[in-house]
């Protein structure tokens, strides 16, 4: 129950996180100057949710491992690697929302400071963000049912990537548009 529930929060995660990044994308190369905020939030409360559902998860598999007496560790570096990279999401994650909350000008988005520290861990956060998504991306589409799910994870690791770059190009010519202001 808890597992199918976890599939549900993460496929809504993907398509309000996706949704956020290609408009912050666009609102940082000054294409557009809003972001639906509910959009964000959603984004956010999902994640949350998500982290608390894979925490439990990992208690209670720990405990599993500790009655069964056998950790296996080097069999399971897989599992720690997708537990590790979730929680190394989180520090940049934190980051984003409190770098990310400017102010609008009428013409471009416009953050009160937004210096080479602020966009080196932008760019760390979409870097943790694609590791996660592509070591947990056919775990996903096995627990979703999918048959065929490594010709489909390669193709949604590309359109990850793509989107992912783009969110790149986007905090790097904001960077360059805000230390030429």
């Amino acid at each position: 129950m808890m597992r199918k529930l976890n599939i549900i929060v993460i496929v809504g995660i993907l398509l309000t996180v996706l949704c956020h990044i290609l408009i912050g994308s666009f609102m940082l190369l000054g294409a557009d100057n809003t972001i639906p905020k509910v959009l964000s939030r959603t984004a956010l409360t999902l994640t949350g949710i998500h982290a608390v559902i894979s925490s439990v998860l990992t208690v209670k598999t720990l405990r599993i491992r500790k009655k069964a007496g056998a950790g296996y560790f080097k069999e399971n570096l897989m599992f720690w690697a997708r537990r590790i990279s979730g929680f190394a999401i989180i520090i940049p994650l934190v980051m984003h929302v409190v770098i990310f909350t400017g102010t609008t000008n009428g013409e471009m988005y416009r953050l009160v400071v937004f210096d080479i520290g602020r966009l080196i861990s932008q760019l760390l956060f979409a870097a943790t963000l694609l590791l996660h998504l592509v070591i947990n991306l056919n775990p996903l589409l096995m627990g979703m049912g999918v048959r065929q799910h490594k010709g489909l994870s390669g193709d949604l690791c590309f359109v990850l990537s793509v989107v992912l770059l783009l969110a790149s190009v986007g905090f790097l010519i904001y960077y360059i548009r805000w230390v030429s202001f």
